[in-house]
């Protein structure tokens, strides 16, 4: 490989360290005078670096020495580059005085303990109340559930610079103590014992975070970064300090990033994006060695794998191990790794080998004495049985084979196997070599020098006890440039916010056009500005789903010491300034000269500038709910809570005289009333209303009748003979702030901003709702298993065997051949097309089973795609016929398609999921009986009958099955389905030897009862690999390089690459090994053999052309007629009744969705009801009945913010779903609309009770008491259909957070409230308002609500004037009579004194709503109305699933 080569000839010119770990060095010249002040001692340096030689060439010669050349990989040109470059890298960096990082660990009685699966109840609707009355129940106070060892009594250690593999079933707890060995202890009941790491304790090391990391088994990245800058990102956090002198930070990033792409052979995935289940981006092989590849840059003294090979293929896995021991060797790295398919290649690299079994250590010891111990306790092993399986074996009654004369006295359960080890010589042997290494270690003390450079390595300005190597700024400069790629990454979402946020700006604009400068302009003004403020507010909505994805990106990356949490908070807040700039200029440079706001340049600054703080202030605010909140819906119910607390109390429905003493004091504590009163006062403080034409009183027949001196505008602030109201003066009587305070307000608005960033790097800092990166099981009341109890694992050892030995040797299967030929499949790429697949053929028949094998990225996953149909983009070309025919509409639904990604809802039980398969997808002439026992003997033969009653869950809540279990499931899935063919991708891949072993024997089964089927598989054992018939192989860019039958002892496969060239394979050898290292399969595989050319000459595949004509001219063969072919199973009406059972399952099991919509129309109700109590008679509460409905529309209106992440996310499970043909579109877009209904009614009754009384809203009438709730009921039923329409139409929450704002300003600012209908531009009036059902609403509520209110002002409410007639004996009604279109009546304000009068606007509610142009005869058909918009809304929800459900791949 090139690149180590120029690195070696960079090192010979004065080369460069380029180890992740020891910085780059060069011996810096003596005598030039030019040494830094802190320049090692030369001469000590010479002796150091000559020693230091030859300790690692010593250490070189013995490692190579001492491994089993028959049993090992000889390490190749590119292995031994790799190995000269860090001992040369070793060499460099020690002799220029830095100091070795030889860390150990040792592990003395390690006891961990955790909550037992009882204390783990899946949460549903009922659990409030359970615990409730649990209060009241004396016998549950001191009840503290149970609690098991996960792992128990461990005794181990693993010297610095050596290896250790830890082997052991799922559940055994090699997770766990990987887990502990880094330092993670959260979450675990107790932990008990020692780990001393190179002699400093646990509680010391947590100060050295980053030296000992866990790599998880899941790959968590941000899916649409590329490669390179993954990896750049981590590598800027974990640049070290002392680098050379002249070399650049930049320069140390290039070389390191470039050596591991080379080593781990991704260098042409540099710049291709992560991805992920959902994104298509790097195979899951390619996406595992980033994981490694990050790992490898955290630059760990001790590293901690957790089955990190999975998804590569054997090849790749080698390479990885190789390279780990290599970097082991040279570098004094100390790897504890955990595998669960190990070949005996990779098992030969580690020098000891720890097995646990139920949290129980049963051996622990040197590699090569693992296999014999166990024999020597009378088990034997089968031929070509790698070493790995065998111990693994051991522990499993349906694996492991007891030698003759052994029967009734080997260890049976994992407590036996314990006692065994510890009764051993070999046990005592092992105390005594950790005795030996821990008086080693107290002698040399490796400790002082890790220290010292552990402290080096930092950044100048990083405190010395910081757990992290770069400073606080670099970490938040890198964040801000990752940050900064993440949005640029998505352009169709930045664009799409923009374009979103020009076009609400003219439809803003608008409806508040050119606003004269009169007493109707004065108010609008305020509803203009309340308006921008809540255009920003409802944007920022879409930071709320932000701040939950990622979390568990954030929590490795706090693991792995990259970044304090809250410099990435830091970096959220430096990216979001530029883009919060953008979006409000744009919004402000088309608003502010539309609204006709005064046109002078510090005013729009002004306006600007308020505008950016109250919009980053809200952002912020959004995050805060987020961070401080374990659930996307807790956060979301209780976030619009506190919005419409902000909207009802930032000084524009309810003047500050007005509010409610119980929540006046919100009024201080909101960022919007300092933003309205900042951007009022601006806008009013110099400014005059004219009001010569709506002075009172005033003859609209006669305008000079009344004498200017008397008369008096109809607006606060106003004096008696001035006809004009000066701004200020509005502001200091009515909203009762003052003009002056403009700066101020700005300034603490910018302060709510500080204090709400403050709050979240708290947030980031101190709560983890990962759970810590772990996963813990939860099931139905009364289900949950005995964790590691001997009785119970007997029972369940006995339930598989009986599974086992109940097995039908013939199960009736429905069959044929299925054959494809000259596939090709092409994607569009920038710049052209690419070529995936290059005309590929082949057949898989009943009774055989063909495994898909070839490297990572060679095309299996995507052959199987395009055989299994389910390819939505791209071009296929070629033919594919099952039994002769071409394919029919059914073929997706009996074709069974294990994918590669495990995709489940996780609402469900494990239980639920199968049986939601065998329903829908088995034959319906199958009774229901028949299918469910089908379904419990797939979960005993999947050893899944104790996880039956789990909850199914997500990795990023930590609740839920584990990786590995759910790869089991989703094998399940399918096969409970029965299919007629089953393709299979990867469907070891992370299990254990035992798992594979029992899903290969039971697809087996299946292939001998007549199923054709074909199997990707990256890592099969010999054992497992013998169960195959036949193998297609395949190359890079998906060409043919074999394909045809096994043979015996794998022979048929094997001469014909020794045909070509290549060596014999032995006896010994796994031939899956053998056929991937002699096609030059791996990172650094070599072959001098064109083998898709070799191929294409072949005899074989001329035989096989032969054969696919054959089949093909017999044409059909199979008469058997099946009636028409049916895309379903099972009618429509039963998948809608199924679909429905599930959903509602699924909301009765998330109480933080269900309950979280109940308690905030509660509180909601509750806080408006309490606002707005006990309205009165006068004009001003007549008012306040209207924006109490405002308010009440405006929650419904939230309410499609809830559904949104609710809904996109059981889309994507529907997707999974509709590919493999459980069921169609409709039920799941009528189940999903239906399900919401009644916790919707539920929703909006509490906030009837909870407010409409409190409100002083009811009446002596029932029906007009009934038909507000019920038209309110009908209002949320459309809101939350709104919602699941727009989310059905959009590709993810991003999309539809942008679209979401777009639509509602349609909603609530054309309602008839915040500009009256005459008031609406006559482009809008003329549809837009007749076309919002909001307007419906309205009208039909508040004709409602005020047909019987009669109006009765008070002295406040009242416009005063004089009356100077009243000397003459004219009363105030005389002198002003009330004639159309006036409205409101004339009194004298004291009674007996005709001088003073008063006008109110009003007589009764029914003339404030004619004014508006409604009438309370349409309230019916205002109830109808909106119900057709619902069932539009349903419609439209159906219409968008049917177009959008086929997800892209």
């Amino acid at each position: 490989m090139e690149e180590y080569e120029l690195r070696e000839i960079a090192l010979q010119e004065g080369g460069s360290n380029l180890d992740i770990n020891t910085p780059p060095n060069y011996d810096n010249p003596v005598g030039d005078g030019s040494s830094p002040p802190d320049s090692p001692d030369i001469q000590k340096s010479e002796n150091q670096f000559k020693n230091v030689e030859r300790e690692l060439e010593i250490d070189s010669k013995q490692y190579l020495a001492g491994h089993d050349a028959e049993n090992n990989h000889d390490e190749n040109d590119e292995d031994f580059k790799l190995r000269r470059y860090f001992e040369n890298s070793q060499r460099m960096a020690l002799g220029n005085g830095q100091k070795p990082k030889k860390m150990g660990v040792s592990i003395r009685n390690l006891t961990v303990v955790g909550r037992g699966a009882d204390q783990s109840v899946i949460a549903d609707m009922s659990t409030p109340f359970i615990s409730f009355f649990n209060l009241f129940k004396p016998s549950t106070w001191k009840e503290k559930g149970s609690t098991f060892d996960i792992l128990h009594d461990i005794t181990l250690f693993n010297r610095d610079g050596g290896m250790l593999l830890v082997l052991g079933r799922p559940g055994s707890g090699c997770s766990t103590l990987l887990r502990l060995i880094s330092n993670q202890r959260g979450s675990y009941v107790e932990v008990k014992g020692d780990i001393k790491y190179g002699g400093i304790p646990a509680k010391e090391w947590k100060r050295y975070q980053g030296e000992s990391i866990y790599t998880p088994e899941e790959d968590t990245h941000h899916p649409t970064l590329t490669v390179r800058q993954t990896l750049d990102f981590a590598l800027k956090c974990k640049t070290i300090h002392n680098r050379l002198p002249d070399e650049k930070k930049r320069t140390y990033r290039q070389k390191i990033f470039d050596l591991l792409l080379g080593m781990f052979g991704i260098v042409h995935q540099a710049d291709t994006i992560v991805g992920n289940e959902f994104i298509r981006g790097l195979s899951g092989g390619e996406r595992k060695r980033l994981t490694i590849t990050e790992a490898m840059v955290s630059s760990a003294s001790i590293t901690c794998y957790d089955c990190s090979t999975r998804g590569l293929d054997a090849a790749s896995a080698l390479d990885y191990a190789k390279s780990i021991r290599i970097m082991s060797d040279t570098l004094d790295k100390t790897t504890i790794a955990s595998f669960y398919q190990a070949s005996d290649s990779i098992y030969n690299l580690f020098d000891n080998v720890a097995i646990i079994e139920k949290g129980r250590l049963i051996y622990f010891g040197p590699g090569n004495k693992a296999k014999q111990y166990f024999i020597d306790l009378g088990f034997d092993c089968e031929p070509r049985k790698s070493t790995p399986d065998f111990l693994t074996g051991v522990t499993n009654p349906q694996e492991r084979i007891i030698r003759q004369g052994f029967e009734g006295r080997v260890p049976e359960t994992s407590a036996d196997f314990e006692a065994a080890w510890r009764n051993s010589s070999m046990y005592r042997d092992m105390l005594e070599e950790q005795k030996e290494y821990e008086r080693k270690i107290e002698i040399e003390q490796p400790a002082v020098d890790f220290i010292q450079e552990v402290k080096a390595e930092k950044s100048r300005t990083t405190p010395k006890r910081s757990i992290y190597t770069t400073s606080y700024i670099t970490q938040v400069k890198a964040l801000i440039v990752r940050n900064s790629q993440i949005i640029w990454g998505d352009k169709f979402s930045l664009i799409s916010r923009y374009l979103s946020v020009f076009t609400q700006s003219f439809v803003y604009g608008s409806i508040f056009f050119q606003m004269e400068k009169t007493i109707p302009g004065l108010f609008t003004r305020g509803g203009a500005i309340f308006s921008a403020i809540l255009f920003n507010a409802f944007l920022s909505e879409a930071e709320l789903p932000l701040t939950m994805y990622g979390r568990r990106i954030l929590q490795k990356q706090r693991s792995y010491a990259m970044y304090r949490p809250s410099a990435l908070h830091i970096a959220q807040i430096v990216t979001d300034i530029p883009l919060t700039m953008i979006q409000v200029f744009l919004f402000s440079i088309v608003v502010y000269f539309m609204f006709g706001l005064q046109y002078n340049a510090g005013k729009f600054f002004i306006f600007c500038f308020t505008l950016v703080g109250a919009t980053l202030a809200t952002t912020n605010l959004f995050r805060v709910f987020g961070n401080f909140s374990p659930s996307l819906y807790i956060s979301q119910n209780v976030m619009n809570v506190i919005l419409i607390f902000m909207i009802t109390y930032c000084g524009y429905t309810i003047p500050k005289p007005k509010m409610h003493p119980w929540f006046a004091w919100f009024y201080w504590a909101n960022p919007f009333s300092y933003a309205f009163k900042a951007l009022m006062a601006n806008e009013f403080g110099d400014l005059s209303f004219d009001c010569h034409d709506t002075a009172i009183p005033f003859d609209p027949k006669n305008p000079t009748r009344y004498d200017n001196d008397y008369r008096v505008c109809a607006s606060p602030g106003a004096v008696e003979g001035i006809l004009s109201v000066e701004g200020k003066d509005y502001l200091d009587q009515y909203l009762h702030f003052r003009s002056d305070d403009l700066t101020q307000n700005v300034f603490i608005t910018y302060l709510w901003w500080v204090l709400f960033t403050a709050m979240n790097m708290f947030a980031m800092e101190y709560f983890d709702w990962t759970g810590g990166g772990y996963s813990h099981k939860v099931y139905k009341k009364g289900k949950a298993p005995k964790m590691n109890d001997a009785e119970e694992e007997k029972k369940q050892n006995q339930i598989v065997a009986n599974a086992t030995s109940k097995m039908k040797d013939t199960l009736k299967m429905r069959g044929g051949i299925f054959t494809w030929q000259n596939i090709n499949y092409t994607v569009p790429v920038k710049g052209g097309k690419r070529l995936l697949l290059d005309n590929v053929e082949g057949w898989i028949k009943p009774g055989q089973m063909t495994a898909l094998m070839g490297s990572s990225g060679a095309g299996k996953t995507t052959l199987l795609d395009v055989l299994a149909k389910r390819k939505t983009m791209g071009e296929v070309q070629g033919k594919c016929f099952l039994n002769g025919k071409p394919l029919e509409i059914d073929f997706e639904r009996i074709t069974g398609y294990v994918e590669q990604m495990d995709v489940h809802n996780p609402g469900l039980t494990v239980r639920e999921a199968l049986r939601f398969s065998a329903k829908l997808r088995q034959e319906p002439s199958v009774s229901l009986e028949e299918k469910f026992d089908y379904v419990e003997h797939v979960l005993e033969m999947m050893e899944m009958k104790h996880l039956g009653d789990a909850l199914i869950g997500t990795l990023e809540t930590g609740v839920g099955i584990s990786v590995e279990e759910r790869k089991r499931l989703t094998i399940g899935v399918e096969l409970v389905a029965k299919p007629h063919i089953l393709f299979l991708d990867e469907p070891t891949s992370g299990l254990d030897a035992q798992s594979s072993y029992n899903i290969v024997k039971f697809i087996r089964k299946l292939a001998d009862a007549g199923m054709p089927l074909v199997c990707t598989i990256h890592q099969p054992s010999s054992v497992l690999f013998e169960h195959f018939d036949r193998i297609l192989l395949l190359a890079k860019g998906g060409k043919t390089v074999y394909f045809g039958d096994i043979g015996e002892r794998s022979k048929t496969l094997t001469s014909y690459f020794e045909r070509y060239g290549v060596r014999p394979c032995t006896e010994s050898e796994n031939p899956a090994e053998y056929i991937l290292e002699a096609t030059g399969a791996g990172v650094h595989g070599k072959s001098d053999v064109n083998w898709p050319e070799t191929w294409k000459q072949s005899p074989e595949l001329q035989e096989i052309e032969r054969e696919l004509a054959a089949l093909e001219a017999a044409g059909p063969s199979s008469t058997e007629d099946h009636g028409k072919p049916r895309e379903f199973a099972t009618s429509v009406w039963y998948q809608t009744i199924e679909v429905y059972k599930r959903l509602n399952l699924i909301w009765w099991r998330d109480p933080f969705y269900t309950y979280g919509s109940f308690i905030q129309s509660a509180l909601a109700g509750l806080i408006i009801g309490f606002t707005f109590w006990s309205l009165q008679g006068s004009s001003s509460d007549m008012n306040q009945r209207v924006f109490f409905i405002f308010e009440a529309l405006i929650l419904g209106i939230l309410l499609i913010f809830v559904v949104l992440p609710q809904f996109i996310m059981q889309k994507e499970y529907f997707k999974r779903d509709f590919a493999s043909k459980f069921y169609s579109w409709f039920p799941f877009a009528i189940s999903i609309v239906v399900v919401e209904l009644p916790f919707i009614t539920v929703s909006g009754t509490i906030f009837f009770f909870c407010s409409f009384w409190t409100a002083g809203l009811n009446t002596e009438y029932n029906d007009i008491n009934f038909y507000f709730w019920f038209i309110f009921i009908l209002f949320l039923y459309f809101c939350v259909s709104f919602g699941q329409a727009v989310a059905a139409i959009c590709f993810n929450m991003f999309l539809a957070h942008t679209l979401i704002p777009l639509l509602i300003v349609f909603l609530f600012l054309f309602c008839g409230v915040m500009v009256i209908p005459s008031s609406i531009p006559t482009f809008w009036r003329g549809w837009v308002y007749h076309l919002n059902p909001c307007r419906y609403f309205m009208e039909g509520i508040v004709t409602n609500v005020l047909k019987h209110t009669d109006v009765k002002c008070t002295s406040e409410d009242f416009t005063h004037f004089t009356n100077p007639e009243a000397v003459n004996g004219v009363t105030c009604k005389q002198y002003f009579p009330i004639s159309e279109p006036l409205t409101g009546y004339v009194e004298a304000i004291n009674e007996g004194d005709e001088s003073k009068c008063g006008y109110c606007l009003y007589n009764n509610g029914e003339e404030y709503y004619n004014t508006l142009g409604w009438s309370f005869d349409n309230r019916w058909r205002n109830l109808a109305l909106i119900i057709c918009f619902w069932i539009f809304n349903t419609l439209m929800v159906i219409t968008f699933v049917y177009i959008t459900r086929k997800p892209r791949r």
